[in-house]
This record gives C-alpha cells, structure tokens and sequence, in this order.
C-alpha cells in the first residue's frame, strides 16, 4: 500500500510540473495575436478607404475562426480616424504600449507620414495601403502594399512615351485630389520632364467638390493629351459627370481606379473610356482565388467588392503572414515589433492567393508592390485591359541619385 501510495504521489507531481510549465497542449489554451488598423472609416476620405477597414476586419474574423495564425486565436480592432491627425496620433499612442499586436495604418496619408520617425524609434512596422511616397522613402518601418501615387505618374510618363507617334512632345495635366498623398504625384513632375513629357496643368481638386467646371476649363485651355488623376470615388464621380458635360474628351487615367463604385455613380456616357491603374487583381477577375476570398468576406456587407476592399485583403493576407512568420523565428513569448518586422522581410514573391503579381520586401525597398497595369472602363460596365504588368520606376530614389531637389 505504501508503494501504490507513493507511486501515486509521484505521479501527480509529474503532472503538475508538466501543467506548470505548460508542456501538455491542453493545459493551456494558446493566447490570442491582436492586428489593429487605425483608418477612416468617417470623414471625407471614407469612399476611399472605408472598406479597407471592413476587409481588415472581415478577414482576420475570418481567419480567427479558421485556426487562426500557428493555432493562436487572431483578434482584430479597426480605429476610426475620421481623417483626424490627433485622433491618429492618440490611438497610435495607446497603441504602441500593447504586447503580441501587429500595426497597420490606412489613416491620412500625411498622418502616416508625421509618424514614420516614430515608427523607426519605437521600432513597430507599421503596414500601409495608400501609396504616400514620403512614408516610404528613405526607406523606414512603414511597409507598402502598392506602387507609391508619384512611381504611378512615373509609369504614367513611361508609358505615355512608349506609345506616342507624334512628332513633338506628349502634354500631360495633373489634376490631383487635394490631400498629401493626392498631390505626391507632384514629386514626379521632374521624371515627366526627364522621359519628355511636358506638364502643362496642375490643378487641385477639393476632397468633397459639388462642382469642378472651373478646374477642367483650365486645364482643357492648357490643351493636355492626357490627364493624370489622383481623384477619390466622391471626386470622381462629380469630374466625369463636369467632363461629360463640357463635352471634354481628353483621355484620362485614375491613379487606383475604384471601377465597380464608379459605375454604380456615373452614367455610362460619362465614364466611357475612363482608364485608371490596378496594382491588384480586382472585381470582374472571378477566377482568381484571392478574389473569390474577397467575395465571400463582403457577401454581408454587399454584391461587390470595392477594389480597395480586395487590395486590403491582399494587405491582410501578407500582414498575417509578416506575424506567421515571426512565431516560427521567435515564438509567441517574443513577438515583438522586430521580430514582425524581419517577419516582413522574409516575404518575397507573395501573390496572397493571386491578388498581388507579387509582393517582396527587403531592408533596402519596402513598397512591397511595384506592378501597375492600365485597365478601361466600357460603356456596358465592363473592363479591358489596356496594357499588360508594368514595372514602376522608384521615383523617390532615382530623383535622389539624380541630385534633383
């Protein structure tokens, strides 16, 4: 008796220790990895970027409930901005001191901009979705998702030259949505002049405009071959209907293209052959599994998806993979804001199930995207593609090594 007594004994303190030390699976139940994104949900750039919040959220619910990342359970926040730098520079302070949580910003442009130095110093990657150039050059801790806006009029340039049969210089106007990574295009006006592209307009388009007749009579006086544009969808849809109007026929391109929400606003005689840049698959390309993803998140909240809405997807996608690959290197005790961040780089040639063409970091180039295509739109709704994938040049850094200030 006494033996089996001792034999007992001994067993249970085995299993304490084991239980102690978390060493049985079941003893413990794996703690939950946190993704918070601070974006406009309200205010006058929510057209835009609202739904990359319903896909942040939406997928990583999604995620949560499908095992989550290595078994940990996922939690999402997703901040309202509202367009507001001290509602971004508030919830980034709060949300700096929380442990095991994965950043993202898709707030103001600007915001993200004022911030990137502390980014750098409280070493917190921080992944971005609007292509504001200043963010992501000299190269920091923000890590892009799409071509920068001023890379797009650099393709824009490239392309403009490759295809021109005239003999004199291509004319190029910039109308351009007034907000900071709206007017970044603006640091590319010197590549423009470099391919031979003349820029004979800038012009600024107000974030809410009720009217922009004056704006397109300048620049249709500046007698363009083309217009560049950085125009949200609430920007948009009141320009085509002021072009239609005006009966101005200058061809025009969209810096993100919001297709499906533009066909939903503008009558077909107003958005027919309006052409903008894709960085990622979008709604019309069903057969494409990261799409068909997208399509199942945004069945409660409607028929289609929004292109940014997919793009964010695509962003959430690559951003759980950044901490998947963290948790392999470091484990869960260590996840931290370097770990995450070597966990970027650690991405290369990442489609996110086809969304991306591809998306690679590396400590000396943290765009991430850097393919743009050129898609239009018909009179019927539907797209064709203009052009095939094009490489965009790095603006920031080749107007760096070209000493222009």
């Amino acid at each position: 008796m006494r033996l089996k007594t001792w034999n007992c004994v001994l067993v249970l303190v085995v299993l304490a220790a084991f239980m102690a030390s978390g060493t049985f699976c079941f003893a413990a139940e794996k703690q939950p990895i946190k993704f918070v994104m601070l974006t406009d949900l309200t205010g006058p750039a929510h057209a835009q970027v609202g739904p990359e919040g319903w896909a942040t959220e939406d997928f990583f619910k999604w995620l949560d409930k499908n095992g989550g990342i290595a078994g940990h359970p996922v939690e999402v926040e997703v901040i309202d901005t509202k367009y507001n730098l001290p509602l971004i520079r508030s919830a980034y302070a709060r949300v700096k001191r929380m442990k095991h949580v994965a950043v993202s910003f898709d707030a103001i442009s600007g915001g993200i901009e004022a911030l990137r130095v502390e980014f750098a110093k409280d070493k917190i990657p921080v992944m971005m979705l609007t292509g504001h150039a200043p963010a992501l050059y000299p190269v920091s801790w923000v890590m892009g998702t799409m071509p920068p806006y001023d890379d797009v009029l650099a393709t824009t340039a490239d392309w403009i030259v490759k295809n021109w049969k005239e003999n004199r210089k291509p004319r190029l106007a910039l109308f351009l949505g007034n907000y900071a990574s709206g007017r970044s295009p603006q640091l590319a006006k010197w590549y423009c002049e470099k391919k031979g592209v003349e820029v004979v307009a800038d012009e600024l388009c107000p974030l809410l405009p009720t009217d922009t007749s004056d704006l397109l009579i300048r620049i249709q006086d500046a007698k363009p071959d083309f217009i560049f544009d950085t125009l949200m969808p609430d920007q948009v849809k009141v320009v085509l209907r002021d072009k239609y109007k005006l009966g101005i026929k200058t061809p025009q391109l969209n810096f993100v293209f919001n297709s499906y929400l533009i066909t939903k606003t503008v009558p077909p005689e107003a958005y027919e052959g309006y052409m903008g840049y894709q960085s990622c698959s979008h709604w019309w390309e069903k057969d494409i599994p990261g799409v068909q993803l997208a399509y199942k998140l945004y069945k409660n909240r409607g028929e289609v998806p929004p292109g940014s809405y997919i793009l964010a997807v695509g962003g959430a996608m690559a951003w759980a993979k950044a901490v998947e690959n963290a948790l392999k290197t470091v484990g869960y005790e260590n996840l931290d804001g370097q770990a995450i961040y070597n966990g970027y780089m650690q991405i290369q040639n990442y489609t996110a199930e086809g969304i991306f063409k591809e998306l690679s970091y590396s400590k000396q180039d943290v765009r991430g995207c850097k393919w743009l295509k050129i898609t239009k739109l018909n009179k019927d709704g539907n797209l064709s593609n203009v052009t095939d994938w094009m490489e965009a040049p790095w603006n920031l850094k080749l107007k760096t090594e070209a000493g222009v200030k």
